[in-house]
């Protein structure tokens, strides 16, 4: 071979390995370092059976997966982190990353929120649904934001209901007289006041031994949370007296919700919360009616009143919840709840 062609065929050679390492470059995938995993702290006063707890289970699993692990999200239910309010509290300061909070829990922190709890002002599930989903969303937003919380999803507890050990209620004039348990919300003792009930304040942990001890005659929840709670062992009359709907929501604290997750996460989060909630809206329905059940099996005798006296009942608490809400408040909460109902 020649010196030319020597150097021809280096130079082929050369190019050859050149073009071949490109293509393979080519075909590589791009490697990227691995980016932490965000890992969040979500709290919530549900049991491990409600289907709050159960969708919010699945919620932070389908969270996990959509972001491939990079968003992880850990449940403490029960309130395991302490009290609905001091959760509250502990969320607001970025404690606690995210809860499933009862909007009377912040009424603390925000009065105006408290328009949610007000009796007799939902008609059905649907209304209820439609207000807080779509008439109401922007405004209940605003009010969160104002308090120190991140709105991201509606879930429920569902309409309470009145359970006591001495008659059965199917009229008004049947509350006059109990003593009825309620929790530290304006809005349950002000209807039951308004019923002829006295009223006693006792946290949730202690209700079901002030019941079976007498010390009250009864007291009210959401069918769900009565059947979990085991409260109608000590009770023999459950009214579906739907005085309130009770809502709870999905928030997250500000700080995290805007600087631990980027956009595309909390697209999902949001997504799946909106999902998650819906979910736990249809399990709470469809489990009311198979608690009941359960409970007349057990030996409590459940009625269904028509709540139209009841509501018909309400002035004193209108009254009184309107001084504290505010009469600017309470008109332009009004407009948003009859808007619901076109």
């Amino acid at each position: 071979m020649t010196s030319r062609q020597e150097t021809a065929s280096r130079g082929l050679t050369r190019r050859s390995a050149l073009g071949a390492t490109a293509a393979f470059a080519v075909t590589l995938p791009a490697i990227r370092p691995a980016r932490a995993a965000v890992e969040l702290r979500l709290t919530h006063p549900a049991d491990l059976s409600h289907p709050v707890h159960l969708e919010a289970e699945a919620m932070v699993k389908r969270i996990s997966e959509r972001t491939s692990g990079e968003v992880k999200i850990t449940i403490f239910p029960n309130n395991a982190l302490g009290s609905p309010v001091e959760a509250a509290q502990q969320t607001r300061l970025g404690a606690i990353d995210m809860m499933l909070l009862n909007p009377a829990n912040i009424e603390a922190l925000s009065k105006t929120i408290g328009v949610i709890n007000i009796p007799y002002q939902f008609d059905s599930y649907e209304h209820a649904h439609k207000t807080l989903d779509v008439t109401a969303r922007d405004w209940i937003s605003d009010q969160l934001k104002a308090a120190g919380f991140a709105w991201i999803a509606n879930f429920e507890w569902g309409f309470r209901a009145l359970t006591n050990s001495r008659r059965p209620i199917n009229q008004p004039a049947d509350v006059q007289g109990l003593k009825i348990r309620v929790p530290p919300e304006l809005a349950i003792k002000a209807a039951f006041e308004a019923l002829g009930a006295s009223t006693q304040t006792i946290a949730f942990q202690e209700v079901y031994l002030a019941l079976a001890n007498k010390v009250v005659d009864g007291q009210d929840n959401p069918v769900g949370t009565t059947f979990a709670a085991k409260f109608f062992e000590a009770q023999k009359h459950l009214a579906l007296t739907r005085h309130i709907y009770a809502s709870i929501m999905f928030c997250a604290n500000p700080r995290t919700w805007t600087t631990k997750l980027n956009e595309a996460q909390r697209k999902i989060v949001q997504e799946e919360g909106t999902t998650a909630g819906m979910a736990a809206r249809k399990g709470v329905r469809d489990n009311e009616e198979a608690n009941l059940a359960a409970m007349q099996k057990a030996g409590v005798e459940i009625t269904r009143p028509d709540v139209g006296p009841f509501r018909d009942k309400m002035g004193p608490a209108y009254d009184q919840l309107r001084k504290a809400l505010g009469e600017e408040t309470w008109a332009a909460w009004a407009k948003l709840v009859a808007s619901a109902r076109a």
